[in-house]
């Protein structure tokens, strides 16, 4: 998952969760399908699951 320019499936994301994003598996595929993707590059789920995690819970 090198190319900055791929998309990839969630669970293609989900998988690498740990050494590219630093969280679980889990929370990479929540935050991906709460922002109603399939697929995204690695910097775009890196941007998504940012926005995910600082998101204000009521």
């Amino acid at each position: 998952m090198a190319d900055n320019t791929a998309t990839y499936k969630v669970s293609e994301l989900a998988a690498q969760a740990r050494p590219i994003f630093g969280t679980t598996p889990e929370v990479v595929t929540v935050a991906l399908r709460t922002a109603g993707k399939e697929t995204a590059t690695v910097e775009e789920a890196r941007e998504t699951i940012q926005k995910f995690l600082n998101k204000e819970v009521k």
